[in-house]
């Protein structure tokens, strides 16, 4: 019975009061919908890797480069050769399996595909867990004639038939080969650094021509995971890397003959449940994703659910003088504090169970967007467990937001109530509500500042200038297959006459599509050992004029003159003859030339062919060209070479004018006339630079949105508290006007009032927020000046003012614009 008249006393409470119980409802449900979105969002990021079977004892290899005048490079990847020395030197490795990736063209029932294929060690079936949906997974690869599809493929290319014992012809442009289908196995979940669409064993006689592909040791083109006896092996095995690695390595061409491997390589192995949000370095099948990120977003999740529990709190402890006498009468009835407090924080509760089912139909509605945002497939799980917990959550949330509120009003004394009529608030309350306050707008002040620095870090990217022109690049790629490789100049012909294309050329790499390829070079006056580690991008005829690059100084290459180097043939035969080679700003620096023009006609040196045929190349600087931004701007512009591709690219860049839809249109027609055997495919390079920021523009949109949803949060809670703090001082404004005050005066004095704690909390963000922003910048080689936190800090606290004057002006002037005869009335 007492339970029920606390439920009714509730529920009416909350229809009384209905300003009051809407911006604690509402805000509570943004604040666990909030909450529930980044959660998801976690769970996800932390969930990485974690189903397989003996996740913790299998382990991934990384390599990293560390030459001197160079920043280090980072592989996730390892070099070919590892694997073997790997299981010999460590008998606690059980097994390993290098898994490197290849896009082979498949012709199957007339029509063409390229499928990323990846080539594994036998080893790959007893590490990995894989669902075997048909088939056997350890016969097929023991076989390097099998190949293991995943469901979509087998379902792409057979349809509902049994793929099992099907044949599919794949070209990797270097060899020919049928594979038939020996088992299928289920898509790789999405919480998976793992890619597997499809699996065949790695062969490495028949890579003989790609002899870098698993025989080089500064090469590294495959991922590497070794499964160990225990968990704890691995902090074993990093111990021992740097004898591992001075033990197997051949010795560098740097460093004189006491260098040692461990010098300039260092190897490390991390368990793969850590790799998603702990591994750094190129060379990932899929994005990974931030553990700085997770960590953020995580303490946004409980700051904005922490707003909405103050919001509850500084309300209710406000809203508890007009409750007073209700209270005291209880008491004089005979309830005691303890049936008080259990009351209030049962309508706390019940208020909190309201805001659940209102959280829910948030994230329902925001869910599809905000997986465009992230890339994911998120889903909300109703599953009894997650149900539990969501409820334990708002439980949680409602006793711990009215714990404070409920001990404030079961502590009224009666006599001192019902003899005055009213209940004095204590000047405890008055502070703590104050202090309050000041949080609430300390952290959207920050989050304000965090929010404008992360955008402008974005816009600084976009818009700054990276050395060439993105804009209208047509990127034609697969140029490298042998069927289109055969037709390369009849597509640059026939392409350069469309009267839209303003430019063409072709290369192997092109901006935000490029590899880590270095080569080691010198000047003449240079010994072997004291080479330079140059990074090498080959370009063809035209390269700088289509892409806008700037020449400084000399020429670039030109058909008509002798600028083709000696090929490897050649040289083995006998014929050295120099070639031409054209550099960047920071390659002139490290070669120590005093300037572009006094470094043309230099001579520089370069190997060619197998370490051990010690050929070699001289290469005369022709032109020096500005540094450009072909990777991000986390990278620092290293040293480059560009050296002439006369007979190779694989891919085509087209410079154009008009609409890029009907140029793509006009290239496909063209590609598929004269290239049937290779699927056509293209990008835009504007496009391809956009991508190398894709997870920062999905942070810096999540991180803005969420943001705003805490200022919101706090809005609210502010706005009640102005219409609770205007209606109390009622008598004080109508005494006011009477005495000659204006309705600006007395709303300058309520703006007054709310504006000194946003001040106060101004003083509290700017140091915090500038700290951690500047911190945050520091990943980017190439970023926006840290002066502009100043002024972001400026702004914020100006913005922070802005809200909180709307939103008591809008309380005020109602108060203040009332008849004051109204006013005196007023109890």
């Amino acid at each position: 019975m007492l339970l029920a008249n606390y439920f009714q006393t509730g529920w009416r409470n909350l229809l009384k009061n209905k300003l009051f119980s809407l911006i604690n409802i509402v805000g509570l449900a943004i604040g666990l919908a909030a909450c529930a979105l980044i959660l998801m969002f976690v769970k996800h990021e932390t969930s990485y890797d974690n189903f397989w079977q003996n996740a913790d004892k299998i382990h991934r290899s990384h390599v990293t480069f560390s030459i001197p005048g160079r920043d280090p490079m980072h592989a996730t990847s390892a070099p070919g050769p590892l694997i073997h020395a790997l299981k010999k030197d460590f008998p606690e490795v059980e097994y390993a399996t290098r898994i490197g990736g290849w896009g082979p063209t498949i012709n199957h029932n007339g029509q063409v595909f390229v499928e990323q294929i990846k080539l594994v060690d036998a080893d790959f079936a007893k590490m990995f867990s894989v669902d075997v949906l048909a088939g056997d997974l350890e016969l097929a690869l023991s076989d390097n004639s099998s190949i293991v599809l995943n469901e979509s493929l087998a379902k792409k290319y057979f349809g509902d038939s049994n793929p099992l014992g099907q044949v599919l012809s794949l070209d990797f442009n270097f060899f020919k080969k049928d594979f038939q289908v020996g088992a299928v196995i289920a898509d790789t979940p999405r919480n998976s650094q793992l890619d597997l669409p499809a699996l065949i064993l790695i062969d490495e006689s028949a890579w003989e021509e790609q002899n870098w592909m698993f025989h080089g040791w500064f090469s590294v083109n495959a991922q590497l995971y070794f499964q160990t006896q225990q968990a704890s092996d691995l902090d074993s095995i990093n111990r021992q890397f740097d004898d591992f690695a001075n033990r197997n390595f051949p010795k560098m061409p740097i460093g004189g003959d006491d260098a040692k491997a461990s010098d300039f390589i260092k190897l490390s192995a991390m368990n793969i449940q850590d790799l998603h949000l702990n591994a750094i370095g190129f060379g990932e099948m899929r994005p990974q994703g931030s553990k700085t990120t997770v960590i953020t977003f995580s303490a946004i999740a409980m700051l904005i659910l922490l707003i909405a529990c103050i919001n509850f709190m500084n309300l209710s402890t406000a809203h508890a003088a007009n409750r007073a006498k209700e209270v005291s009468l209880r008491k004089v009835l005979g309830a005691t504090r303890s049936n008080l407090i259990t009351q209030f924080l049962g309508e706390s509760v019940l208020m909190t169970l309201i805001s659940v089912l209102l959280a829910f139909v948030m994230v329902e509605l925001a869910l599809p967007f905000y997986n465009e945002t992230l890339n994911q497939e998120l889903v909300v799980s109703y599953d009894p467990s997650t149900i539990a917990t969501l409820l334990g959550l708002a439980i949680s949330v409602g006793v711990l937001s009215g714990l404070y509120p409920a001990f404030i009003l079961s502590g009224f004394r009666p006599a001192t109530v019902l003899k005055a009529n009213k209940s004095a608030e204590t000047g405890a309350s008055l502070r703590l509500r104050a202090a309050l306050v000041i949080f609430q707008f300390a952290v959207s002040i920050g989050l304000f500042i965090a929010t404008s620095v992360v955008y402008s870090q974005m816009q600084y990217a976009k818009q700054m200038d990276a050395g060439f022109n993105k804009d209208n690049m047509l990127v034609v790629n697969r140029v490298s297959r042998e069927e289109a490789s055969n037709k390369r100049e009849l597509l640059l012909k026939e392409i350069a006459k469309n009267p839209q294309v303003t430019a063409i050329t072709y290369s192997n790499e092109t901006p935000g599509n490029t590899n880590e390829n270095n080569t080691m070079m010198r000047t003449p006056e240079m010994a072997e050992e004291d080479a330079l580690l140059m990074g090498q991008r080959a370009v063809g005829y035209g390269f700088f004029k289509a892409y806008e690059i700037n020449l400084i100084a000399g020429r670039t290459y030109d058909k008509n003159r002798a600028d083709v180097s000696p090929t490897d043939e050649q040289l083995r035969a006998g014929e050295k003859f120099p070639g031409s080679i054209v550099i960047n700003e920071s390659a002139l620096r490290r070669f120590g030339f005093k300037d572009a023009q006094s470094a043309l006609g230099k001579t520089l040196i370069t190997g060619r062919g197998d370490p051990e045929e010690n050929l070699s190349v001289d290469l005369t600087i022709i032109g020096v060209v500005d540094d450009v931004h072909f990777n991000s701007l986390h990278a620092t512009i290293r040293p480059e070479v560009y050296p002439l591709s006369a007979d190779f690219g694989n891919s085509i860049s087209v410079r154009f004018t008009g609409s890029p839809e009907q140029l793509v249109k006009d290239v496909e027609t063209l590609w598929r006339q004269e290239i049937p055997g290779v699927p056509f495919s293209y990008s835009f390079v504007e496009d391809n630079i956009a991508e190398l920021y894709q997870s920062e523009q999905g942070e810096a949109t999540m991180f803005a949105a969420f943001s705003a949803l805490a200022i919101l949060v706090a809005s609210l809670g502010l706005f009640g508290l102005a219409s609770f703090t205007a209606d109390r001082r009622t008598k004080e404004i109508g005494v006011r006007k009477v005495m000659g005050a204006g309705v600006f005066d007395i709303v300058k004095m309520l703006m007054w009032q709310f504006s000194k704690p946003v001040m106060v909390a101004s003083l509290i963000a700017w140091p915090v927020a500038f700290y951690f922003m500047s911190d945050w910048l520091e990943a980017f080689v190439y970023r926006i000046d840290t002066s502009l936190i100043i002024a972001m800090c400026g702004l914020a606290a100006l913005f922070a003012l802005c809200i909180a004057w709307v939103t008591v002006a809008s309380n005020s002037i109602r108060v203040a614009r009332a008849n004051p005869i109204k006013a005196l009335r007023y109890e």
